[in-house]
């Protein structure tokens, strides 16, 4: 992993990832046909045990949505809610459909994930010359530890330290997102940097 990035190429990076969050938080306002606001992308280098920390506790349960990202630098993009959180954004899309079973349940996160995941690609591809494309979503439910392990190991992220782009989006003054991250595999932030320009 690149531990020494300079200011400038943090910079650069919150602004890919403002971008990404200003379409993906333009999308979920039109999925729930309420206006959504975004905070400013985060962009840290931390330990893996101090990124759990800033997400929530090891052993919480979570609604996880993993795109695969392939092409010119390959990745994963990986969406995280907390349960509760997960079921009143599921309840907003559906209208307040009570009746829902798992199936609809993973359904409706698979396609916010989608819309999501392509607000970010979409946002690196507009930038630079790089061809990017994502894998259908996959969604999980289980412990918040055991989906970033699984997350970082499938990136090749083998390393101690991993890199987040991280944005959370706001509805009437609530959380109505959750952590959105960009995990490159080895050399593939590089990649996005040189084509920035950096």
């Amino acid at each position: 992993m690149e531990l020494e990035l300079t200011e400038l190429q943090l910079d650069a990076l919150r602004e890919v990832g403002n971008i990404g969050a200003g379409n993906a938080a333009t999308a979920m306002s039109q999925m729930i046909d309420r206006k959504v606001d975004m905070t400013v992308p985060q962009v840290e280098i931390l330990p893996f045990n101090e990124m759990i920390n800033t997400i929530g506790q090891e052993d919480e349960l979570v609604v996880a949505v993993l795109l695969k990202v392939f092409g010119d630098a390959p990745g994963n993009i990986l969406f995280i809610m907390d349960m509760e959180k997960a079921q009143r954004l599921s309840e907003m899309l559906l209208m307040g459909y009570q009746d829902v079973s798992e199936e609809m349940f993973i359904s409706v996160f698979q396609e916010i994930g989608n819309i999501l995941g392509n607000s970010y690609i979409n946002a690196i591809t507009r930038l630079t010359p790089l061809n990017l494309i994502t894998s259908v979503p996959s969604v999980a439910m289980d412990m918040l530890a055991a989906v970033l392990s699984i997350s970082f190991l499938d990136a090749e992220q083998y390393s101690d330290y991993v890199l987040a782009i991280d944005t959370k989006f706001i509805e009437d003054d609530k959380e109505v997102g959750g952590n959105f991250f960009f995990i490159p595999k080895p050399g593939s932030l590089n990649i996005i940097l040189q084509n920035l320009g950096l």
